[in-house]
């Protein structure tokens, strides 16, 4: 139960990291939607 928690911490962690760099890069067009798409994969892989 520990274990799954901890990991559920560090998975939030990890996707709050990355809203929180590509949201402004979509919202200003500096980054396309299959640009943000490659990057998430690449980084929750």
């Amino acid at each position: 139960m520990r274990e799954r928690c901890r990991k559920s911490i560090v998975e939030n962690n990890t996707l709050t990291k990355l809203r929180d760099t590509l949201l402004p890069k979509l919202i200003s067009g500096e980054l396309r939607v299959p640009e943000a798409k490659k990057l998430a994969a690449e980084a929750t892989a």
